[in-house]
């Protein structure tokens, strides 16, 4: 048992520093070297928990997702205040989402010449339509959503507003101190109760 946990351990190690290089140092910064010394160690300690670089990119965008799931998972609120949490662990509000939302973009832009890498970052992205499908439900319920207006359409709607704040947020590389970005996403939510 402790050689699995001590694997699984240094898999997590690896994927932690693969995120960080991607930030820091983009696509060609993640090579097995510039991984190995980020995670502090040996090539071949690299190598035997990620045999491919294919390998190695789909586990961080998986490792992505299942991060904001668990923060998700942790949320304890109803109604509106669980859609605004939950729809706010998808913005780059502070280091480690910044840090997760670089490296999804990082590893989107190479999917799109990546056949393989592809669906992991189409799994990811679509977990961003997942909350937004999720988040107008959750309003739906709670009263706070104007019968009027079509679930469907307001969650596509939801989901390009979501997309557009995050990349609005990564380039003015504002953290949450300065950020309108959550006010922006309140303010739609908001109206999304009127007729």
């Amino acid at each position: 048992m402790p050689r699995r946990i001590d694997a699984e351990a240094r898999t997590a190690a690896i994927a932690d520093a693969s995120l960080r290089v991607l930030e820091r140092d983009g696509l060609s910064g993640l090579s097995v070297r510039g991984v190995a010394a980020e995670a502090g160690i040996a090539a071949a300690s690299l190598r035997r928990a990620f045999a491919t670089q294919h390998a190695l990119r789909e586990y961080c965008l998986q490792l992505i997702e299942n991060r904001v799931i668990a923060r998700v998972m942790a949320l304890e609120v109803t109604g509106r205040a669980l859609v605004d949490e939950l729809l706010l662990q998808l913005l780059p509000l502070d280091k480690e989402r910044r840090l997760e939302l670089v490296a999804q973009v990082q590893l989107g832009v190479l999917s799109l010449t990546d056949s393989e890498l592809r669906p992991a970052a189409v799994r990811l992205s679509d977990g961003v339509a997942r909350a937004s499908h999720a988040a107008i439900q959750i309003l739906t319920e709670a009263g706070q959503f104007h019968r009027g207006r079509d679930p469907e359409y307001e969650a596509q709607r939801l989901r390009a507003l979501l997309d557009g704040i995050a990349m609005g947020g990564l380039w003015s590389g504002e953290l949450p101190a300065s950020s309108e970005l959550p006010t922006v996403l309140a303010r739609h939510l908001d109206q999304l109760a009127e007729p």
